[in-house]
């Protein structure tokens, strides 16, 4: 009986020798060239696909209220975004993660533009455009977005 006790401990000081540790990404997606009262739900699923993708791969993930701007500012860590970014690093995320829906004349996206920062460098540390609005279906498009996601992470050596 003391053979079984002395190997659960044993198991257990193994287990807390090798910590796990995942990084911690914030989401904020601003779907740009839409109007107050357009409603359309791109934004979420888009959202919803890439933090999928991102837990996935193993990282811990939150997201910031979808905001809507007119255009994308010149400079992408200001004003509202500059608050998210700065309320993320409070919160203790590694890197934040800026999503652009762009919409041209109606509520079906046409690209999105995702920016990676590293938080406690403040440097953008990747950026790539895919398409968007090409799915034929939402759960297509939700599909796209996971994929989009998962090309993300794979590419991203700095996570």
């Amino acid at each position: 009986m003391d053979y079984k006790r002395l190997g659960t401990m044993a198991v257990l000081l193994l287990l807390l020798v090798f910590p796990a540790s995942a990084s911690m990404v914030s989401f904020l997606v601003v779907e740009t060239g839409l109007n107050n009262e357009a409603n359309t739900q791109y934004g979420s699923l888009w959202e919803g696909g890439l933090m999928a993708a991102f837990f996935d791969a193993g990282h811990i993930v939150t997201n910031c209220p979808i905001v809507r701007m007119e255009k994308r500012p010149e400079n992408d860590i200001s004003g509202n975004i500059g608050n998210d970014f700065f309320e993320a690093a409070v919160n203790g995320a590694d890197y934040f993660v800026l999503c652009y829906l762009e919409f041209k004349d109606g509520s079906v996206p046409n690209a999105i533009v995702v920016k990676i920062y590293n938080i406690n460098a403040e440097k953008l540390i990747f950026e790539r455009s895919f398409p968007a609005g090409t799915g034929k279906s939402l759960n297509e498009e939700y599909q796209i977005a996971q994929n989009a996601g998962r090309i993300i992470v794979s590419n991203v050596k700095d996570m």
